[in-house]
């Protein structure tokens, strides 16, 4: 039976196994979550002398990480021009810092413990065929305000497919997140970092959280480095941030792409690098992005990308397909730090909005400084509670979610009665001697029938064709088709029917 679509990245990495965690356990600092972010907040506060626990609910790095385009850059679309809009030019510029500083944790930490990762140094290119000059324009004019190291380019920038302008960011990086991952788990655990994989998180209650297997952990102070929160009382971030979904085609034996990291900053959206093989350089497609559970025909989206490489670069076969899942903020920068204003106890990093790598490097800096009570520059820029003035921002996001929900919604009032006319490699949400089923039959004709509801708040679930999962449009929980958690914030499965 087809399963969940594997990353090139996880294919081509190996990583240490850990136990599950089976009894109770008492520890300094615990950190939820097992992937980029976790890890280098892990890495930071071991290096500092701090006792390090680190629960993850599947296997390290196999989440979000493991889906990711892997450019590590400060070039995140063309958004400087609005953050000094929306924000300050002093705010801006002290973003561009902030993510120049992450890009230099993961290139310093690969060279300094010698991690085979296939790092490179390059540029980071946004690009138009026409229809996005002027706001490349606005976003030169940006950085020429702030100092960013760039340079506006009025020529064809030598793609397989003809360009008007470009707009190039000097200095920045991409390399294999795994294979980095993994060497830095090593490090960790000579530094006496504890990993338990297969440990879902259910609940924090005071000082103490709670595992779906019923094991308690006990902490001084936390790190939340998951997509939702778990603790998401005090600020409601479940209303704050959206999640979204996007996908990936890699390609091999294409034509040949200028050295650098490209962005077609016109409608549809486009993300090109090269990656690296052990035969040769391929190519990643990425784009098609759409919110979590809101799409009835996700295999389109890779159709699309597929039909580009193959047209744009002349290739003739997809090596692999992926898609990625992002959490995304009201304004666009991510949210780190104390998860309460004067609360020195729980801490929280999300809220990449596409751009994880450098983030996950700077908030590793952030956390570290606030769990060692000492400031950081950035704090102010990223704390979690300035949400609370966001109001305009946020009633746009949460507009768009309820769009994507009340949709949704609408697919259990359409349920079928017609099962046996369900076809092999065909999802629908039956009613059958009055319950609800969602109902997959895979391409040798068994069923998977499991409880449409998502497990963390009762949303309706909507079967996403691309990757064989029940994605969740409220909040971004994904299931496999046997009802397992992917992704959260659910952490518990699905009720098998």
């Amino acid at each position: 039976m087809k399963k969940e679509n594997i990353s090139y990245w996880t294919k081509s990495s190996q990583f240490n196994q850990f136990p599950q965690l089976t009894q109770d356990l008492q520890t300094d600092v615990l950190i939820i979550g097992g992937g980029i972010a976790s890890i280098l907040a892990a890495y930071q506060l071991a290096k500092a002398g701090r006792e390090v626990t680190v629960l993850e609910g599947r296997h390290l790095s196999q989440g979000t990480t493991a889906g990711t385009t892997a450019k590590i850059t400060a070039q995140h679309h063309l958004l400087y021009q609005n953050f000094i809009k929306q924000r300050s030019e002093e705010e801006a510029r002290l973003y561009y810092e902030a993510q120049t500083d992450g890009i230099n944790v993961i290139r310093n930490l690969a060279d300094e413990y010698n991690i085979d990762c296939d790092m490179e140094t390059l540029s980071s290119i946004q690009v138009t065929i026409g229809e996005s000059e002027k706001k490349i324009r606005k976003e030169y004019e940006a950085y020429q305000k702030l100092g960013i190291n760039g340079d506006l380019h009025e020529k064809d920038m030598g793609l397989p497919f003809e360009t008007t302008m470009g707009l190039e960011m000097y200095d920045q990086a991409q390399f294999h997140p795994l294979k980095f991952l993994a060497g830095m788990v090593e490090v960790c655990v000579d530094l006496g970092v504890t990993f338990f994989e297969e440990t879902m998180v259910k609940k924090i209650d005071g000082n103490t959280v709670e595992t779906e297997s019923g094991q308690e952990v006990s902490f001084n102070q936390l790190i939340c480095a998951t997509h939702y929160p778990i603790v998401n009382i005090k600020h409601n971030l479940l209303f704050h941030l959206e999640i979204e979904r996007s996908y990936i085609v890699a390609v091999k034996d294409h034509t040949p792409i200028p050295y650098a990291m490209f962005q077609v900053a016109d409608i549809p959206e486009r993300s090109l690098r090269h990656y690296i093989t052990e035969d040769g350089l391929g190519l990643l497609v990425g784009g098609e992005n759409h919110v979590t559970g809101a799409k009835d025909d996700v295999e389109v989206g890779y159709e699309r990308l597929a039909y580009d490489a193959k047209a744009l670069f002349n290739v003739d076969h997809i090596e692999d397909k992926w898609s990625a899942q992002d959490m995304m903020t009201a304004d666009k920068m991510p949210l780190i730090g104390r998860y309460s204003k004067n609360d020195d106890r729980i801490f929280v990093i999300t809220g990449f909005n596409k751009f994880g790598m450098a983030t996950a490097g700077v908030g590793s800096l952030v956390l570290r400084d606030l769990l060692m009570g000492q400031s950081n520059k950035y704090e102010e820029l990223l704390k979690p509670s300035r949400i609370d003035t966001l109001s305009s921002q946020i009633k746009a996001t949460a507009k768009k979610a309820f769009s994507a929900i009340k949709g949704q919604t609408k697919a259990v009032k359409d349920y079928r009665t017609d099962r046996d006319a369900l076809h092999t490699d065909e999802a629908g949400i039956f009613l059958t001697d009055g319950k609800f089923e969602a109902v997959y039959k895979d391409d040798e004709g068994t069923e998977h029938a499991v409880s449409p509801f998502c497990t963390h708040m009762g949303c309706v679930l909507s079967f996403n064709n691309g990757e064989k999962t029940w994605d969740c449009a409220c909040h971004g929980s994904r299931f496999d088709c046997d009802g397992k958690v992917l992704h959260g914030p659910a952490s518990t499965d699905l009720t098998q029917q």
